[in-house]
């Protein structure tokens, strides 16, 4: 069997959304056949005493957050998300973006302010599992190297990708605090003449 074949029969598996522990099970293993994880560096079932409960999944400055019914259990993740996140960023030090799936549907969260935002959400479709795989790739940032494709580029820098929000939310907090900063043009452009 090949590593596609392999990558499709996992997506073909979260689609059928199997439940909590399959959708760790079968995310862990796409996260080491597809994107070369190593087992060491994939933390299942942290404990988090100050949110009085523990992450499915830390992958690099992710998040996630595995359900048997993403819908149903909506929320649950409202609640837990941003208390994991925060935590995590507490100790850290650093900006960690979430995911909570149920194996067919993918979200993705990042914080804006103090809230907790939904940037961008997937279904799984085992006929497309690039598409997925570039979506996954972007959420979660664990390959040095990207394609320079037209799928990579606009996942990895489009107006739906982290990247761009992040981008965006800083320069928007740059333009707010100085949009009404008076601009001082000095030197030559100050007597600058057209002849």
């Amino acid at each position: 069997m090949s590593l596609k074949e392999r990558t499709r029969d996992l997506l073909r598996d979260l689609a059928r959304r199997p439940g909590h522990d399959e959708v760790k099970a079968d995310f862990r293993q796409l996260l080491i056949e597809e994107f070369g994880a190593e087992l060491a560096a994939l933390d299942f079932e942290r404990r988090v005493p100050e949110v009085k409960g523990r992450l499915d999944a830390l992958i690099g400055r992710t998040v996630f957050e595995a359900k048997r019914n993403l819908d149903r259990e909506w929320p649950d993740v409202v609640r837990r998300m941003p208390d994991y996140r925060a935590d995590r960023e507490r100790e850290e030090g650093e900006r960690f973006v979430g995911i909570a799936s149920d194996g067919l549907k993918w979200c993705l969260f990042e914080r804006a302010g103090e809230e907790l935002v939904k940037v961008k959400e997937t279904v799984v479709d085992p006929d497309k599992p690039e598409a997925f795989l570039a979506w996954l790739d972007g959420a979660l940032a664990l390959k040095s190297s990207l394609p320079p494709d037209p799928l990579t580029i606009r996942v990895e820098l489009g107006q739906d990708s982290v990247a761009f929000r992040r981008a965006s939310e800083k320069l928007g907090a740059l333009w707010a605090k100085l949009r009404n900063e008076p601009t001082e043009i000095g030197g030559p452009l100050r007597s600058f003449r057209r002849s």
